[in-house]
């Protein structure tokens, strides 16, 4: 990325909510020196400070370093339940229904386009010696997006679970569907 792209998205903002906009967003763990330098943070401490106080309200987790230095991570626990919040407050039960219909149907084509059951099923496959290696590595895309899906179906079957309750004890909140 060149310096003027990475300028854009830092205008206006300062050091610490630089590091927190890094933070928020790891996808694994990372050392200080790496989110500062991501950051664009020339203090180390300036750094470290904000990383150990985004942990100390659960927005990232501190876990050991392979160097047994610590690193910061995602709190994938508290990301899930964001998520879950979003999915209850920005939209109604029939909206979360209807998705759960197009995330099956997804899943469903998958199923006969490939005359399995299931995605376990589908793994076993790759090992087929019929295969060639580019309809093994179709099937591996297809598996990681298998898999994305039905985490997303997941979390749209808690937030339908969820969805009465929450509306109810959320201030504000008039139920929607």
């Amino acid at each position: 990325m060149t310096e003027r792209g990475l300028a854009s998205w830092s205008d206006g903002q300062t050091a610490r909510e630089r590091v927190r906009a890094i933070a928020t967003t790891l996808t694994q763990p990372r050392s200080v020196d790496w989110v500062r330098d991501e950051a664009q943070v020339s203090s180390w401490q300036t750094a470290k400070d904000e990383l150990e106080m985004l942990a100390e309200f659960g927005q990232v987790q501190i876990v050991d370093g392979d160097d047994g230095s610590p690193k910061y991570a995602p709190n994938y626990q508290q990301r899930y339940f964001t998520e879950l919040t979003e999915l209850i407050n920005d939209h109604t039960r029939e909206e979360l229904r209807e998705e759960v219909a197009t995330v099956q149907a997804q899943i469903d084509d998958w199923k006969t386009a490939f005359d399995v059951e299931s995605r376990d099923e589908l793994e076993v496959t790759l090992t087929d010696d019929a295969l060639s290696s580019d309809e093994i590595r179709e099937r591996n895309r297809v598996l990681r997006r298998w898999e994305h899906t039905e985490e997303n179906k997941r979390l749209l079957k808690h937030a339908l679970e969820l969805y009465k309750d929450s509306r109810q004890s959320a201030p504000g909140h008039r139920s929607r569907g």
